[in-house]
């Protein structure tokens, strides 16, 4: 579920990231656009881990990411106020991410 979720926030943030304007605006979109990717690919790449450990590390790795999405939507959301709900909806969909990561992390599933 959290993969799913991550994957659609991944294709929302990629259209927000092609209204950017300014100053800095390329760099802003491909900085969020990085670390929403990453968030994703991360936990894709935990689930093809073989311990515990790694399936952790991996999902420590996209919780960073999210994080780094989720502060950069921040950024976004006070540079355009025009679109400030609906970054606010995705800054909170990241918040549900990073929440469900940290769970997944505390309670990984039985290895098969």
């Amino acid at each position: 579920m959290v993969h799913q979720i991550s994957t659609d926030v991944s294709v929302e943030v990629v259209w927000v990231a092609r209204t950017f304007r300014g100053p800095g605006a390329y760099a802003r979109g491909e900085q969020i656009v990085g670390a929403a990717l990453s968030v994703t690919s991360n936990i894709a790449e935990a689930c093809g881990r073989n311990t515990i450990q790694e399936f952790r590390q991996f999902l420590g790795y996209a919780k960073g990411s999210a994080f780094e999405v989720q502060t950069q939507l921040r950024i976004a959301r006070n540079l355009d106020p025009q679109r400030s709900s609906a970054i606010r909806a995705l800054e909170n969909r990241a918040c549900l991410i990073i929440k469900m990561l940290g769970r997944l992390q505390q309670h990984p599933p039985p290895v098969a």
